[in-house]
């Protein structure tokens, strides 16, 4: 009876422990993820999506539909009427973006996220939108955890073969990270890495295990990402563009909401971002910039890790680098010759190593409507990157011929301070 008694007591207890363990090692998918689904996770700028697998790979699997991945940060946030996902859509590209980033996401995080999309990267196309404010001096990555899941890890770790200097250091930038330090499996496989240590077949069995349980943890909370960003604010923008896919029509259009949004301040920003975000503090933003500086920073070697990441995918990558806005620097003293001098350091990290493709606005801040806001890209400046964008992504994947160097994560690219001589003699 006493028997009888514990198995009363304890065994609903173990038989809920095993069916729980038996869901999350099950070998198939435990969601039905739907064409709506990943429409809406498309525009979604849900955490859930970009640090998880299951819908990414949903996305980047779909037949009927040809999804780009979209790399960047704030400025994907800004879906005005020109934005890239609208004028896909309106005009039936034979693409539609996958906007992956939001403020906070740099290159690091944007590596660690392509790790669980293979099957996105392959011999595919992708934009990959660059801002200088990534690269300050002192990279804190303040919002690592926000961007950060297990399943990144061991995404990267399942998926080492022979150990790479971008995987080396990618194991010491995680090692500076609680997330990573604090766990007991991870710290000491990627300490592994960082040694320049193979995993054994034991710990290869670990990581399927933890793989398995964690993607089925990502199937069973993506489907909590939704927005309603499609029915709210593509749709309606979708009804405001011109008939026309024409960009002497589409520049015209964009100005005209440009002068229309910009009514309260002499910087052509939008209304309300210049009213809750700048007004009361513009004394104070007076000069508040003229000791920024970008060309100095980690983050020159994170980007380098995304670059080898193309590289070993063959990803045929444009890449976007963003203005600032002209009006707005002349009043907080950011320094021209330094912004420049930092956008030349990109461009011959990302030349010198075969990625060709790119749109370089650095220099079109000044223009009307060019930018929405102090730093993003807004009406006119979305249709100038969309003279880019559309032609690039409609003529399709072009075999790529890159070259890593994999002195772009030394200490002493981080730290050089751009100069053209220095700069042309960097090997």
């Amino acid at each position: 009876m006493k028997k009888r008694g514990l198995w009363w007591i304890f065994g609903p207890v173990i038989i809920a422990f095993v069916l729980i363990g038996a869901l999350f090692l099950a070998p198939f998918s435990l969601n039905h993820i739907t064409q709506n689904d990943i429409r809406e996770a498309s525009v979604s700028f849900s955490k859930n999506v970009f640090k998880g697998e299951a819908i990414k790979t949903a996305a980047f699997n779909d037949k009927s539909k040809r999804y780009v991945p979209f790399f960047g940060s704030s400025e994907l946030l800004r879906l005005d009427t020109m934005h890239p996902s609208m004028l896909a859509a309106k005009y039936h590209r034979n693409y539609q973006p996958f906007l992956l980033g939001q403020a906070g996401t740099e290159a690091l995080t944007h590596y660690l996220s392509m790790q669980e999309m293979p099957n996105g990267l392959h011999k595919k196309q992708a934009v990959f939108i660059i801002s200088q404010q990534w690269f300050t001096k002192k990279n804190s990555k303040v919002s690592f955890s926000e961007f950060y899941s297990p399943l990144q890890t061991a995404n990267w770790l399942q998926r080492i073969d022979r150990i790479t200097p971008t995987d080396r250091f990618i194991a010491d930038r995680l090692l500076r990270e609680k997330q990573v330090k604090n766990n007991a499996v991870y710290n000491r496989l990627v300490t592994k890495i960082s040694n320049n240590q193979p995993l054994s077949n034991a710990d290869k069995n670990i990581l399927s295990v933890r793989h398995r349980m964690l993607l089925r943890e990502d199937q069973l909370f993506s489907n909590f990402s939704a927005s309603n960003n499609w029915k709210n604010r593509v749709k309606p923008a979708i009804g405001r563009l011109p008939d026309k896919d024409d960009a002497a029509t589409l520049l015209s259009e964009a100005t005209k909401l440009g002068e229309q949004e910009t009514t309260n301040n002499n910087f052509q920003i939008k209304n309300s971002f210049y009213k809750y975000r700048i007004k009361l503090n513009l004394k104070r933003l007076k000069n508040s910039q003229r000791n920024f500086d970008y060309r100095e920073s980690e983050e020159y070697s994170d980007l380098q890790a995304v670059l080898a990441e193309f590289a070993k995918q063959h990803t045929d990558v444009l890449f976007i680098i963003q203005p600032v806005n002209q009006r707005w620097t002349d009043y907080t003293g950011l320094r021209k010759e330094m912004y420049y001098q930092s956008v030349d350091k990109v461009k011959k990290q990302l030349t010198s190593q075969g990625f060709n493709n790119i749109a370089d606005f650095s220099r079109d801040g000044g223009q009307n409507y060019f930018m929405q806001d102090t730093i993003h890209l807004g009406w006119n400046g979305w249709v100038a990157a969309d003279q880019k964008i559309n032609p690039f992504l409609t003529k399709g994947y072009q075999p790529v011929n890159y070259h890593i160097n994999n002195n772009y994560l030394s200490t002493r690219w981080q730290n050089l301070s751009p100069t053209p001589e220095n700069l042309k003699s960097f090997k």
